[in-house]
């Protein structure tokens, strides 16, 4: 399998104590275990002894002054030395002069630090803390962090790839948007250097980027099969008509098909609707018939969030459906406190990491950065603690990013398939009805070593 070349057409170099790799594994110990599971091994599951050499091309000559660049075209790279200003730099070198870090390691974390969406912008500053967690609790000596922003715009996170390249990075984190992991991979895959990145659009991986975000497919084919497992023979859907929607309904109806269950009701309302009453009582009357002559074989899958789930989810029951009979399901949208005091949603189920890891995780963080973490910063941090380990090891290539037997995180088991889309193991978690939710199928602790 080719492997990836090093950022600085060199080999890594690293002197670990036995206290970095203490603590590093502690940092998984810690945010990786569950209380309900064994939380061992707290490295990369691999064992493997095979650690390929990797090389990487020189980089090429900077270009002439004042060179006219056309729009469409890759800018040359330029050498440049390493440029602390703006890295996240470990605390023990911090006060160095720059020629300290020569030879470093160098991992640019690519974010949208200045969105014009406020949202965007608190994801992007709470993965940037996750990653910066991962960087101190495990110890590593050798390596920083270059932020760069990409402004959620492709042009600048081309430019922001270039910019990193130059300061020799040999990890990209980030971005997040699948239009700017495009862009970023344009000039990345020049160099090998692997991606790391947030977008769910699995159209994007590939070609040395891989996707460390929660997939909704994941999750669809997680609570499809456990319903499966426990006598649910037909499904039906009730969301929104826009692209998550979609998305949704799309995997519901791969995933049936493959466990020879039916979809027997789909029904999509605008988004912009605050009551749908008309689709909820069209697709009642289905649920009603269906159970009156399979009762007990009937569950609907609700991809809503917020107050939006609050107040569709009530409209079945209000139309007569009997949701002790009818299963009622949702997608990580439900992965929320807000909504799991609903009673209408008490006994429904949805997959999820597995809640207290990520509890421990977000207790941590709030204890470090005095906020709450907001729900993509365990990705940042899972990532970051990856790749260091990566290069902890002196390798960071596909054989070991496509190891076969994965990692695992904050976020449970997860590993890395040829064509860069990620394969989780989820848990399937209830609504208790009092406010939180109890874990009813754990999430598995192994994968098989099957062929993608």
């Amino acid at each position: 399998m080719t492997s990836l070349p090093n950022a600085r057409d060199k080999k890594y170099s690293f002197t670990i104590s036995g206290r970095s790799l203490a603590a590093l594994g502690l940092s998984l110990a810690l945010l990786a275990g569950c209380a309900t599971t064994d939380t061992s091994p707290t490295t990369p599951i691999y064992r493997g002894e095979e650690r390929p050499e990797s090389t990487r091309p020189e980089r090429p000559e900077p270009p002439k002054p004042k060179e006219e660049v056309k729009e469409n075209q890759i800018p040359e790279l330029q050498q440049s030395e390493i440029n602390p200003v703006g890295s996240v730099i470990p605390r023990h070198l911090r006060g160095l002069d720059p020629a300290a870090f020569e030879g470093m390691s160098e991992i640019a974390v690519l974010l949208p630090l200045t969105s014009s969406n406020a949202g965007v912008r608190k994801q992007a500053e709470s993965i940037l803390a996750g990653a910066e967690m991962a960087l101190f609790q495990a110890g590593i000596e050798n390596v920083i962090l270059i932020p760069k922003d990409t402004g959620g715009v492709q042009s600048k996170a081309r430019q922001a790839a270039i910019d990193a390249i130059n300061e020799g990075a040999d990890a990209f984190i980030g971005p997040v948007f699948a239009q700017n992991v495009s862009a970023v991979n344009e000039i990345a895959s020049r160099y090998s250097i692997p991606i790391l990145a947030f977008s769910t659009n699995g159209q994007v991986a590939g070609n040395g980027v891989y996707l460390v975000s929660l997939p909704l497919e994941e999750e669809v084919k997680r609570i499809v099969d456990w319903a499966t497992l426990n006598g649910i023979t037909q499904f039906a859907m009730f969301g929104p008509a826009n692209n998550y929607g979609y998305k949704v309904e799309s995997a519901l109806r791969f995933e049936a098909s493959l466990r020879n269950t039916t979809v027997i009701k789909t029904e999509l309302y605008d988004p912009k609707n605050p009551s749908p009453t008309d689709a909820a009582k069209r697709l009642a009357q289905t649920l009603i018939e269906a159970d009156e002559y399979t009762p007990g074989e009937i569950a609907v899958l609700i991809p809503e969030q917020g107050t939006r789930l609050r107040s569709v989810a009530p409209l079945l029951p209000y139309y007569d459906v009997d949701i002790k009979s009818v299963k009622l399901l949702g997608t990580g949208l439900w992965n929320s406190s807000q909504v799991w005091r609903e009673p209408t949603l008490e006994g429904g189920v949805f997959a999820a990491p597995d809640p207290s890891a990520l509890t421990q995780y977000k207790d941590i963080y709030k204890q470090i950065n005095g906020a709450d973490a907001s729900s993509m910063s365990s990705l940042g941090y899972d990532a970051t603690l990856m790749t260091l380990m990566m290069l902890s090891e002196g390798s960071l290539n596909r054989l070991s990013l496509e190891r076969r037997d994965g990692f695992i995180g904050t976020n449970g088991l997860f590993r890395f398939k040829t064509n860069g889309t990620i394969e989780r193991g989820l848990s399937v978690v209830q609504v208790t009805g009092r406010g939180d939710v109890r874990v009813i199928d754990p999430a598995q602790t192994t994968f098989e070593p099957d062929v993608f």
